[in-house]
């Protein structure tokens, strides 16, 4: 409505030039504007912040705007900011604020890498509490220039936003699959559904365990350099192997190695695995005749030893030709194979129920095998390899569950919850990019965890136009100086 139809009493409350008064929903709420040319040469004037409102018999009310606004300092400005581990994670991720930058505008990408920030930094953190970490953190400082917000409001348009215009989404995860070393492994991970409403929300295989209903979080991890590389959310009762063709016609692949659980075995998507040049390395499952042929008079015939970091392990194996160009491999870790006989046995000495000298004898000779599909041009001891490496993404998951607490996620909306995958993909981007940077250290002393904590010590504070380094360690400086980050002694306000 035209401030000349706002009632005379309001008007006389107006706090000063530039300033227009607009009646929205019965209040009277005062917004800032600014005089602007138009492209067609005339002058109009463009509407900036509300920064207070306006109530009859009372008088003008002032927001926080308003202070900025007038260039006054209020009394509750926060002069502290937590610095340190926003500092470092920027630092450290940024490639990944690059990679954001471009497939989003420069405002959206830095609106998503602040956001993920917050949630590596504090683990779950809901849409209402968001603005209050970024106020109280460094993030608030470093985009200060830019045009977005993190309340409520902004955050949930945020998360609509990439659930439902996706392009960008799967332009930005397209990437990440061309940058990859092109081994890949898929496995969905159940999330407590806690909302009656939610879109996705069912009764999946996990309903005794967690009492509820439940998502599906589906998410694609690079084998060898432990990076996150997409992720959707599906609804609670789909099981692995329906949710492949979906992703195969959501993303581009080609020449990719999956590896992947016994989940997503099926006729159907073996095809899809095996399209446009990709492979795949899967277990068998136990119901099916390859892997009653395969385990028929096994005979091992080679062996390999196996090492994984400090660990090493001596594994037999044999292999058949299933068709033109995919074998079945047998393998058998010895080791593993000897510990499971033992612990076997302890449970009939224990008397455990259901462990029986008869089981024992008809298992024995199964404990510790591996009975892997697959059709890529590689050598038993690369398939038994990669096939164990597949192992990264369930620790990515048990982050995911932990650490980072993205259980029970309060988000009911079918495109939010797709947002917030996505969301969580970028967080989990900055774990692994943390865990690489920590590795460099070579100490096994110190974790990922402790780093956070020795850099959430450093604090800004502000005094004057400055914001000055305060409760820096000089060993902690030492320290994270090898990670590649020197924090900012001073920083003066533009």
């Amino acid at each position: 409505m035209a401030e000349t139809r706002i009632p005379e009493e309001i008007r006389q409350y107006r706090p000063g030039p530039c300033t227009e008064i607009k009646l929205i929903s019965g209040h009277y709420y005062v917004y800032m504007y600014q005089s602007m040319r138009l492209p067609s040469g005339r002058w109009g004037k463009k509407t900036g912040k509300s920064i207070g409102t306006i109530v009859p018999g009372t008088g003008f009310i002032p927001n926080r705007n308003y202070q900025l606004y007038t260039g006054d300092e209020s009394r509750d400005e926060i002069t502290v900011l937590e610095y340190g581990q926003y500092a470092l994670i920027g630092e450290v991720a940024r490639d990944i604020r690059a990679a954001l930058e471009s497939c989003f505008p420069q405002d959206r990408a830095s609106q998503i890498f602040a956001y993920a920030c917050i949630l590596y930094a504090n683990g779950f953190v809901h849409l209402d509490q968001v603005q209050a970490y970024y106020e109280q953190s460094w993030l608030s400082q470093e985009y200060a220039s830019l045009p977005f917000k993190m309340g409520k409001t902004a955050l949930g348009n945020l998360l609509d936003d990439l659930g439902r215009r996706t392009t960008r989404v799967v332009n930005y995860e397209n990437a990440t699959i061309l940058k990859s070393s092109s081994a890949v492994a898929i496995d969905g991970h159940a999330i407590r559904c806690c909302s009656d409403d939610n879109d996705l929300g069912e009764a999946g295989y996990k309903f005794n365990s967690l009492k509820e209903d439940q998502v599906n979080l589906l998410m694609g991890y690079d084998i060898n350099t432990g990076a996150p590389l997409f992720a959707r959310m599906d609804r609670g009762a789909c099981n692995d192997k329906s949710t492949m063709e979906d992703i195969a016609d959501l993303l581009a692949f080609s020449g990719i190695l999956f590896v992947v659980d016994r989940g997503f075995y099926s006729t159907k998507n073996l095809k899809i695995l095996s399209a446009n040049d990709n492979t795949y390395i899967i277990p068998v499952p136990s119901n099916t005749d390859i892997f009653r042929n395969a385990m028929k008079d096994i005979q091992y015939t080679d062996s390999f030893y196996f090492r994984s970091g400090k660990k090493h392990a001596r594994i037999e194996y044999m292999s058949r030709r299933v068709s033109d160009n995919t074998y079945v491999y047998v393998f058998r870790d010895i080791d593993e194979n000897e510990k499971c006989r033992y612990n076997y046995q302890h449970c009939m000495e224990l008397g455990r129920s259901g462990y029986t000298r008869e089981k024992f004898e008809q298992n024995k000779e199964t404990f510790g095998v591996y009975v892997l599909q697959s059709n890529c041009a590689k050598s038993p001891e690369e398939v038994f390899s990669g096939y164990k490496k597949r192992w990264g993404i369930e620790t990515l998951y048990q982050y995911m569950k932990n650490k980072a607490d993205f259980n029970d996620l309060m988000i009911s909306d079918y495109y939010k919850e797709q947002g917030f995958a996505f969301l969580m993909l970028i967080t989990g981007q900055i774990h692994q990019k943390m865990i690489a940077a920590v590795k460099k250290l070579d100490n096994n002393a110190i974790s990922v965890h402790d780093i956070l904590l020795m850099a959430r010590c450093m604090k800004m504070e502000r005094r004057g136009s400055n914001w000055n380094l305060k409760n820096a360690r000089k060993r902690d400086l030492q320290m994270l100086k090898q990670l590649g980050f020197e924090p900012k002694i001073t920083v003066t306000d533009s």
